[in-house]
């Protein structure tokens, strides 16, 4: 196929007509024939955002004249204008970038230059060139083929024609040496583009050297089957020398003939180089001359036979002729499979022999007796036995004569020892732990025997027919002795009935068949598993020491005291055996519970104290309660109880419960006395010091604030008798006695401070009251109210201004008197004083 050309650069010399935006592609050339068709592929790309085509021109022969600066030509096809020439069609799309045109019934005056004029939006124009070569019968197709070809080696050859043309479509067909290849074998395609315009077929196939030489033709053929034109091309096909062998007589011969074999060339591509080879079986007979002449032939000269030749390719040999020599037998021979045997298998010989033909009797012979009745190649034995052993012969028998006595085999018919038998040598009776030696004997063996094998507890091989036991077990199984050859053979198991001391000694509990309560009927029995001799006695200890004899134990009322490791003894003759220790394990309630205080009953405030509550039980305790002296439970439920830091109103008895699954038990008060420290005592002293030089500085302060109000008011009421009176409150102070202490309870009574101070305001009646003389100075509105401070103890203390105890007052109620001083005297009706109460 001939080259593409792009022919955006053909435009060089021609600035105007817009170079830098144009970019057209569409074939150089085209091949066609007269009356057919041509499609012609052509697409353009416009820059500087040119969208389509404004016209298109198709010229013939177009020329450019620099005079006028435009082409001369005849137009064949215009794009706007209509075209006078209707045999050509525009395929192309203006917008999509197509220029291809379709040209039907191709004449011979269309050959020559078209020259694909283009004018898209602001006068770009370019001018495209193609040749368009038309003859008057359809042109040879293209074969394209390897240019060297080898035998065995596959090739692909193609047939091309650059044509294309959806209305006049051909095909192409191969003929190899005169015969059409078949459609299956062939690959069609076209192609029908700016860069490629053909119609093809390929041809796949591996050539031999008879293709050498051989004529391969592609022919095109339109669609009515109608053969246009063809191109043939001859094959050279490289290949090895191909060689015949040539005989002067039939391949046949006896002894002592003789023969000659000729070596002829076939063909060879290229030249033979050197001389003939002759090979026999493979093997270089060292012979390069044309003809192989074999005088007095031998026996063994029997084989293939072969010829070769070298070229560049390589070497060539010719098919492989068979000579084949007449003789008696030769190189008679017993095999078999295997010449050791064992008895009962079964067994052939064969009698082998070289010999052409084949030999069709024979004689067989034992220990140079001949066997009666064979005379076949195979001696078969379906079951051996021991007397067949022995060394065999053969002879063979052809049509050119008998053979010699063949090499002797030996037959060798083996088989394991028969009637082994184990036997004791050492003393009798045999007790657990003597040293033992067994003796293993047979009667016949073949081959002899080489070791022994003795299968026991002890699995052993050994070269030696005795076998010692150095400590023989209690359970010894019964010991049976294999004699091995080629094979082993087993004796009949000997029971060595070993004497031992009672085994598996236990102790069950009978009853009861649950757990062990204290107070339940208890029976415990000794058992045990097996014992030779079977007479055996009991006896029982109780952790260590002799404690019954027997096999039962029986309690009818067990207690926790019964409980201990109990061991179980069974003698016999032998010796004896213990059992494994079993604890007897009895489940009671808590008991025997009391409280031990650490580290002592008697302890200063502010330390650690640990109670610990202690009992015994079976099973554990799992809950512990504790009380107080006031009887109270303690919210703690371990059994260690500590307090820390622990202070004097926490001095008493105290006491816990333990409870498991069986039930609760209760232990003894314990006292625990708390004192104070030496520093609480020094903190006490010095503060009730201080409450006292408190009260002293306040009396003494109180003290020198009356008499200095007293002088006021009494200036007061001289120089204003009208106005209101004032009051007095008068305390008395009662002292409650301490509460009584709790049972049990070693605790002291400590007073406090007061520490809290509540405040009463007292309003005097105006001059009406009945406390009061009248007067006629009129009564000023100013607040004449006065505040009193009353001391208070912390909670449990006792207060101020409270009734004797006798008075079955409340003692949240503080009650003072109101005492009239100045004009008048003090009432005595009890019922007109007017209290004023401070509440807690």
């Amino acid at each position: 196929m001939r080259g593409l050309l792009q022919l955006s650069f053909l435009a060089i010399g021609f600035p105007f007509l817009g170079l830098c935006n144009w970019n057209v592609k569409l074939p150089n050339d085209i091949d066609v024939w007269e009356g057919t068709c041509v499609q012609i592929p052509c697409s353009f790309k416009i820059k500087n955002d040119i969208q389509s085509l404004e016209d298109f021109l198709l010229y013939h022969n177009p020329v450019y004249d620099e005079a006028i600066k435009k082409f001369q030509g005849t137009i064949l096809f215009s794009l706007h204008n209509s075209p006078e020439n209707s045999r050509i069609v525009f395929l192309g799309r203006q917008k999509k970038e197509d220029c291809s045109l379709l040209i039907r019934e191709v004449q011979m005056s269309d050959s020559g230059v078209l020259g694909l004029r283009m004018i898209a939006q602001g006068d770009e124009m370019w001018m495209s060139y193609m040749h368009l070569n038309v003859t008057a019968t359809v042109p040879p197709p293209h074969i394209q083929i390897p240019q060297q070809l080898q035998e065995l080696q596959q090739v692909t050859v193609t047939c091309f024609l650059n044509h294309f043309c959806y209305d006049y479509l051909v095909s192409l067909r191969w003929f190899l040496d005169g015969q059409e290849v078949p459609a299956d074998q062939v690959k069609k395609s076209t192609f029908n583009s700016t860069q490629r315009i053909s119609t093809e077929s390929q041809f796949t196939f591996t050539p031999n050297w008879t293709h050498h030489g051989k004529e391969l033709a592609c022919r095109v053929w339109d669609k009515e089957d109608k053969q246009f034109s063809e191109k043939i091309v001859q094959l050279d096909v490289r290949h090895t020398p191909k060689i015949t062998i040539e005989a002067n007589i039939p391949l046949e011969v006896k002894e002592g003939e003789s023969v000659t074999l000729k070596c002829l060339l076939q063909s060879s591509n290229p030249e033979v180089q050197g001389r003939f080879l002759w090979f026999r079986d493979e093997i270089d007979l060292l012979n390069q001359s044309e003809n192989l002449i074999l005088s007095n032939i031998q026996w063994q000269w029997t084989g293939n036979y072969q010829c070769a030749a070298m070229n560049e390719i390589g070497q060539g040999k010719s098919e492989a002729v068979h000579l084949q020599v007449l003789y008696s037998p030769k190189l008679s021979k017993v095999q078999s499979n295997k010449f050791t045997v064992l008895e009962n298998d079964t067994v052939e010989l064969y009698c082998t022999t070289k010999a052409y033909p084949l030999p069709t009797n024979y004689i067989w012979y034992q220990d140079e007796k001949q066997i009666l009745g064979e005379t076949n190649q195979k001696l078969m034995f379906q079951r051996v036995n021991r007397q067949q052993t022995g060394q065999y012969t053969c002879l063979a028998e052809n049509s050119e004569g008998w053979s010699e006595i063949s090499e002797k085999a030996r037959l060798d018919v083996q088989y394991p020892p028969t009637r082994v038998f184990v036997t004791i040598i050492s003393q009798m009776p045999i007790r657990e732990g003597d040293f033992v030696t067994l003796a293993c004997s047979y009667e016949q063996s073949n081959p002899p025997v080489n070791s022994y094998f003795w299968r026991s507890q002890l699995s052993k091989k050994v070269r030696s027919n005795i076998f010692n036991i150095s400590k023989v077990s209690w359970n010894a199984e019964p010991i049976t002795c294999w004699a091995c050859n080629i094979q082993c053979s087993p004796s009949t198991p000997l029971n060595l009935d070993v004497q031992y001391a009672p085994r598996d000694v236990r102790i069950i509990l009978v009853t009861p068949k649950s757990a062990i309560r204290s107070g339940d009927h208890v029976r415990l029995q000794c058992d045990f598993g097996s014992s030779h001799p079977q007479n055996v006695n009991y006896s029982w200890t109780l952790n260590g020491k002799h404690f019954h004899k027997g096999k039962y134990l029986n309690w009818s009322s067990i207690s926790p005291e019964d409980a201990g490791l109990y061991i179980c003894i069974v003698t016999n003759s032998i010796g004896q055996s213990r059992s494994q220790e079993w604890d007897l394990n009895v489940l009671y309630p808590p008991r025997h519970l009391q409280v031990s205080i650490n580290p002592s009953d008697m302890v200063m405030e502010k330390t650690s104290v640990e109670l610990t509550c202690e009992a015994d039980a079976n099973p554990a305790i799992h809950l512990y309660t504790w009380f107080d002296w006031r009887g109270q439970k303690i919210n703690y439920y371990g059994q260690k109880l500590t307090l820390w830091p622990v202070m004097t109103y926490q001095s008493g008895a105290y006491w816990c419960q333990g409870t498991n699954k069986l039930g609760t038990g209760q232990s003894l008060p314990a006292m625990l006395t708390v004192y104070y420290s030496p520093e609480t005592i020094g903190k006490r002293i010095a503060l009730g010091f201080g409450v006292c030089l408190a009260i002293f500085l306040l009396a003494l302060l109180v003290f020198q604030y009356v008499r200095c109000w007293k002088k006021i008011r009494e200036q007061d009421f001289r120089e204003r008798p009208s106005r209101q009176g004032s009051f007095f409150i008068r305390n008395k102070r009662m002292r409650k006695p301490p509460t009584t202490a709790a049972p049990q309870s070693l605790g002291y009574y400590n007073p406090a401070a007061e520490e809290r101070v509540d405040y009463s305001t007292l309003q005097f009646p105006l001059p009406s009251s009945p406390y009061l003389e009248t007067s006629p100075v009129s009564i000023q509105s100013e607040d004449q109210s006065v505040t009193y401070a009353v001391v208070k103890k912390p909670s449990k203390s006792d207060y101020e201004n409270v009734t004797p105890q006798s008075s079955p007052e409340e003692e949240g109620l503080h009650y003072s008197e109101l005492i009239q001083f100045g004009v008048g005297g003090r009432l005595t009706t009890q019922e007109e004083v007017e209290y004023v109460t401070l509440k807690h």
